[in-house]
């Protein structure tokens, strides 16, 4: 039994990752001429007295951009209280194209009982599968053939959440894009289009598991927010290569190399425990007043 149990899940994976690349070859093959960043819609008034934008890119739990947790929710929340002159948007889906969450689909069926299902039995392991759908994104968009195009796709929504908030090509101001888990790589892939706009763009990683992704030679910093308890976000280190110390020409060596990667320890802090209001950090604060004060740091920057 056990053994069918791992050749089903074997297969599964396996599935999963030669359909992955697919939507972003599909969505790449109906754009003619070849796809640009959307412009402003007309009539639409910009922010007023707004000194930088944000864009926060969940973790691979999401289901669409409306679903980030209550925690993550009221994290933002917070940080936009100490910084009222930055606007912080937090509606992309960074694992599709056209921001198309998994309940717009035609499997959306799927997607939604996997998703009741893991609120009400934690431990079940079938929900699972939302979160290994959204990994094999994150792969799209570490993978040198198909990340390009992937990124650029989410850079269109990305691009277009800005606008909505009332961003102005015309008079740029600075952009940061925030990734938690799987989001900085996202965030890494989406930032060299961004840049492209002749806008100053900086990431920050809340534990994040991200590549040598070209984007890093076009941000002017990361931050790296890095609890001592969390294991996922190491697995950037070790999975991609571009990342070690023997590839000090990558992306992410030059980087390093120029002082734009800044990481900075969070204590005690395991993988889902950076927006936690509970365990009290050695300092008096709780994870998610030590986040929150990062994020302000980096945003007023």
């Amino acid at each position: 039994m056990i053994l069918i149990l791992l050749q089903v899940t074997l297969l599964v994976i396996l599935a999963l990752a030669l359909l992955a690349p697919l939507e972003s070859l599909e969505w790449w093959s109906r754009r003619h001429p070849a796809p640009s960043l959307p412009p402003p819609a007309a009539g639409q008034a910009p922010a007023a007295g707004i000194r930088r934008f944000a864009v926060y890119l969940s973790g691979i739990a999401v289901i669409d951009g409306a679903s980030i947790s209550r925690r993550e929710h009221a994290m933002l929340e917070e940080v936009r209280r100490r910084v009222p002159d930055v606007v912080i948007t937090e509606d992309v889906f960074p694992y599709a194209m056209e921001n198309r969450g998994l309940p717009q689909r035609a499997t959306a069926w799927l997607w939604r009982r996997l998703d009741r299902a893991r609120r009400r039995f934690r431990w079940w392991p079938a929900p699972f599968l939302i979160n290994l759908r959204n990994i094999m994104q994150v792969l799209v968009s570490a993978d040198p053939r198909y990340g390009g195009t992937y990124n650029f796709g989410v850079a269109c929504v990305v691009w277009q959440s800005l606008l909505n908030a009332g961003y102005d090509p015309a008079h740029p101001v600075p952009v940061t894009l925030i990734g938690y888990s799987g989001g900085a790589q996202i965030a890494c892939g989406v930032a060299r289009f961004i840049a492209a706009q002749g806008i100053e763009v900086d990431v920050v990683s809340i534990g994040g598991v991200y590549a040598d992704d070209p984007g890093l030679d076009h941000i002017r910093s990361l931050t790296h927010l890095k609890g001592s308890r969390d294991r996922v976000q190491g697995l950037g280190t070790l999975a991609f290569p571009g990342r070690w110390v023997t590839a000090p020409l990558s992306s992410y060596g030059r980087a390093v190399r120029d002082g734009r990667i800044h990481t900075v320890g969070m204590g005690s802090v395991h993988h889902s425990g950076y927006f936690s209001r509970h365990p009290t950090l050695p300092d008096g604060r709780t994870p998610k007043e030590a986040t929150v004060e990062q994020l302000v740091e980096a945003l007023r920057w």
